[in-house]
């Protein structure tokens, strides 16, 4: 069977002390058969704008022009670096997920920053089961780790290891057998499905204030063109991307 791999990064944390309004996993899932070939691909395009094949994306920093991106204060070169990152992410074995959740809403309704996480692995976990099942696939989990989050990324996937997934019906043995390996990374791992997903974590949350919260933003150029690809994904009926919204 195709093993498949989702790598999970974040924007935001789940923490009322944050000054985030919003937390979001962002998830890429694709054939580990392909992940050299995408590792090779961004290798290409690090060494291309930055001369270095090991730099490593932020996309906070990618955003403000820090650092190592600094040079994206020339529009020109930020242009081409994000259509050829763009190019890549494309690749239709690629799929982009999110679970989104509002802050402001989650402490109206009294829940925990531990309940945010709860709830959001949980969810995340019980999609990537449902289409591996879907694809006839196994699947292998490979995440950001954050010490103050691990344990509740591995409480949820131990829970769905002894119960299922009882809203699709499967069952603690099914679910043991489709997802067969967690492993907790950090970025000097070099992840290239890691990197991809911190890339496009922060521009969801713009998406998700613009169309679901109605707040009106200036969006950039490269900002437009993350949502277009987003929503090429999405508009794909049988891939495993999607947007939730968590509350």
């Amino acid at each position: 069977m195709e093993y498949k791999l989702i790598s999970i990064d974040e924007s935001g944390k789940a923490s009322y002390n944050h000054p985030s309004n919003l937390f979001i996993l962002s998830a890429v899932i694709i054939p580990e058969n392909i992940k050299n070939k995408i590792d090779h691909q961004l290798r290409k395009i690090k060494i291309k704008y930055f001369n270095d094949e090991n730099i490593i994306f932020h996309s906070r920093d990618m955003s403000r022009r820090k650092g190592d991106f600094k040079i994206f204060e020339n529009t020109k070169i930020e242009n081409n670096f994000y259509g050829d990152f763009i190019s890549i992410v494309n690749n239709p074995k690629i799929n982009l997920s999110f679970i989104i959740t509002d802050k402001i809403k989650t402490k109206k309704v009294g829940w925990l920053p531990k309940t945010i996480l709860q709830k959001s692995y949980l969810l995340l976990l019980q999609n990537f089961a449902d289409y591996l099942r879907l694809t006839k696939s196994k699947g292998k989990i490979i995440v950001e780790s954050d010490p103050s989050q691990d344990f509740y990324l591995i409480q949820a996937h131990n829970s769905l290891q002894s119960t299922g997934v009882k809203k699709t019906n499967i069952s603690n043995y099914e679910y043991r057998h489709l997802i067969t390996s967690l492993s907790l990374v950090n970025k000097e791992n070099l992840d290239s499905d890691i990197q991809i997903a911190d890339a496009l974590a922060h521009v969801v949350g713009i998406k998700f204030k613009a169309e679901v919260l109605k707040k009106k933003e200036i969006l950039s150029k490269i900002d437009l063109l993350k949502i277009k690809l987003i929503n090429r994904k999405l508009k794909n009926q049988k891939s495993g991307s999607y947007i939730e919204y968590l509350l």
